[in-house]
């Protein structure tokens, strides 16, 4: 009994010892792929339980191939690297989406070849566990193999469905639009919904947010002439109900002084409604600035005619803005990069907007990155609480490096964290196409990394109080459960981190303690009050000993203590 226990334990350990997870050195980082040739444009998307999908381009093979990857809260594997499509691909990659559904499938769209020369868009469920739910081959989305369709983009509707947008590039351009049901039959016929613009108008740019009664909004670019002299741009906004027909519609921006080469954005505003973000030269020929829009779910535009300046600073441009609301408090959060009139010197700055459009931080904003020579791109934002957090890459003048960073601000504008715009990557190497999401205040950032040589799939968390690595502290629930409850540690045996989980059904102080073997006290992880609800702790054991340890909850009446083993 003696050898058949210990050899379980080794099988355990040497495959936990197999794993990565999320690193508490920015010098390092986690890699999600390191294969041979080419990783590029990688997407996240949170699934359940504070896990987390990433997809990427990969040209191991000689041409590029869909790949999937699932890691835990601990950053540690949980569906291995995932082959989802090798079908021919065009030498051109153009951008694709990934989300995650209800239910934490991974559910991706992008474009290949497999029909012909012109690329088409498909799209794929896969399980927590690699499955394919709607087929080896996914859902074909277009009905026209012979047309350029490129650039699909997701939302997930309030039943579980999903709605995939994407661009029909004929003369003039189109834009289609198809609803998939959870099991995978396409809700708006056979054939997509079209939409179309008057006379020699183009649609492009086509993108999407969740909405109420299992509807989304969208937004999309409307111009003539050419992609690079477009004129009497427009920006326009639809809502679709559950049947694809229309709720609502209307013109966000109609003056016309857009670039093509410009992607809009729009970005949910918590409470059904949207946010729209652009940038125009009205102001000057030379100059860019930034605006903002903001529609409920009704329809009502609540920010001024052709949106909110996020800054009338002069001699600056603003460009790229990233928005985000806060529901909290009503308020619109924008972050974006200043440049001077020649694009040589380079700022981060930020603006608060009230619930009707008024600049809260000034008229000229708040600067958080001053201004130097070195450039910033992939810029993204999301509000937690009521903070900000903004991740971002820092372009190194006069070299091809990059580095990764981050910083929380709260209402005020004031840094949180260590105070200061903290390292996420201090790694000197190429980095591009930073994508990012946010979760339970952890922030989970990713990227395309050429450290290496060719380009590898990074990664990054970084936790609510702005330390990296499995050190923080989530809610993942405040859902009233129905008992006290102290769970089994996971992973076990660990090295050198493990989450531990507990359930309360009231109010109470709660002390959660570390011990070793001999009834030391190594270490406390909570000692405050908190709501009923549900929690996890990521305990770290690098500065500790292998051994058998004990952890200990109390709350109220109730104490329960459970063991877990350290193995380095």
């Amino acid at each position: 009994m003696k050898i058949l226990t210990i050899t379980i334990l080794l099988i355990l350990i040497s495959g936990y010892n197999s794993y990565s997870q999320w690193s508490s050195d920015p010098n390092l980082n986690l890699q999600v792929c390191g294969a041979s040739g080419e990783q590029a444009l990688p997407k996240v998307a949170n699934a359940n339980n504070n896990g987390t999908y990433i997809s990427w381009f990969d040209s191991r093979n000689g041409s590029y191939a869909v790949y999937l990857i699932r890691l835990n809260a601990l950053g540690i594997i949980m569906m291995s690297e995932t082959l989802i499509s090798n079908n021919p691909q065009s030498t051109s990659l153009v951008d694709y989406d990934m989300i995650a559904d209800d239910s934490g499938n991974a559910i991706i769209a992008f474009t290949d070849t497999r029909n012909g020369s012109n690329i088409n868009p498909f799209v794929y469920k896969i399980s927590p566990q690699g499955n394919f739910l709607w087929g080896v081959n996914g859902i074909t989305l277009a009905n026209d193999a012979n047309t350029y369709q490129p650039n699909p983009k997701l939302a997930k509707t309030t039943d579980n469905s999903i709605v995939v947008t994407w661009v029909y590039s004929s003369t003039p351009n189109k834009i289609a639009f198809q609803k998939i049901s959870p099991g995978g039959v396409k809700q708006w016929g056979a054939d997509p919904v079209y939409l179309s613009g008057t006379g020699a108008e183009n649609f492009t740019y086509p993108s999407l947010v969740t909405s109420d009664n299992n509807s989304v909004i969208a937004l999309w670019s409307g111009y003539t002439g050419s992609f690079l002299n477009p004129g009497n741009y427009k920006l326009y906004t639809q809502k679709f109900s559950s049947t694809g027909s229309m709720v609502w519609k209307d013109t966000v921006y109609n003056l016309g002084r857009i670039t093509g080469f410009f992607t809009p954005k729009i970005f949910t505003d918590g409470s059904n409604g949207a946010l729209y973000v652009w940038e125009d030269d009205r102001n000057s020929v030379n100059l860019r600035s930034s605006f903002v829009q903001h529609y409920s779910s009704d329809g009502a535009r609540i920010f001024p005619l052709n949106g909110a300046e996020i800054s009338t600073e002069a001699g600056v441009n603003k460009f790229d803005a990233w928005a985000s609301y806060m529901t909290s408090t009503n308020e619109t959060y924008l972050v974006w990069k200043s440049s001077n009139s020649l694009q040589s010197q380079f700022a981060i700055y930020g603006q608060r907007l009230s619930s009707n459009g008024g600049r809260l931080w000034s008229d000229n904003g708040k600067e958080f990155v001053p201004f130097s020579s070195n450039s910033y791109i992939n810029q993204v934002c999301f509000s937690y609480d009521t903070n900000i957090v903004y991740a971002f890459n820092e372009a190194i003048f006069g070299s091809n490096n990059n580095l990764q960073k981050a910083f929380t601000a709260d209402r005020n504008g004031v840094l949180g964290w260590t105070g200061s715009v903290i390292d996420v990557s201090s790694v000197l190497s190429e980095k591009s196409k930073v994508v990012a999401t946010i979760g339970n205040g952890m922030t989970k950032i990713v990227w395309s990394d050429g450290r290496n040589g060719a380009s590898d799939i990074y990664a990054q968390n970084v936790n609510a109080n702005g330390t990296l690595g499995n050190t923080g502290v989530f809610v993942s629930s405040n859902i009233e459960p129905v008992k006290y409850s102290l769970s089994q540690n996971y992973p076990n045996p660990f090295n050198p981190a493990t989450v531990i989980r507990y359930s309360l059904n009231e109010n109470r102080t709660v002390t959660l303690k570390i011990f070793d073997a001999l009834g030391k006290d190594i270490a406390t992880l909570v000692s405050q009050k908190q709501s009923a609800g549900s929690y996890e702790v990521t305990f770290d054991g690098s500065k500790l000993a292998s051994g058998l340890y004990f952890y200990t909850l109390d709350a109220g009446d109730f104490r329960e203590a459970r063991s877990m083993l350290l193995v380095k």
